[in-house]
């Protein structure tokens, strides 16, 4: 089993937060056990980095926008990661979700 650790600034794992958290909402009513199952590793993997910050925090309890997350997932909960991303990306109304995309997709190329 491969780990790939990739460090995401908190601003952009609030789209990779909420694509996913989309996609559970709606894949567990349909019954698609595997993107409950991926979708709680995902955002486990950003609270636990994001509690590990030290420092000053928002009024929601995240760390400064622009902190970097080290993110430590399976390569194929990065992967899976990347389909959400893509799902959701119709959607968004900004360049967040190609950002961080091309992030992730970045490291899991230089791994």
């Amino acid at each position: 089993m491969e780990y790939v650790t990739i460090e995401i600034p908190v601003h952009l794992w609030w789209r990779v937060d909420g694509c996913v958290d989309n996609s559970m909402a709606i894949d567990v009513v349909d019954g698609v056990v595997m993107t409950t199952m991926a979708g709680s590793c995902v955002r486990d993997a950003g609270w636990r980095a994001s509690a590990a910050f030290d420092g000053e925090r928002d009024q929601y309890g995240w760390p400064p926008q622009h902190h970097p997350l080290p993110i430590v997932l399976r390569a194929a909960h990065w992967e899976w990661t990347l389909e959400q991303l893509d799902r959701w990306e119709p959607y968004s109304t900004d360049s967040t979700s190609a950002e961080v995309r091309a992030l992730i997709a970045q490291a899991l190329r230089d791994r």
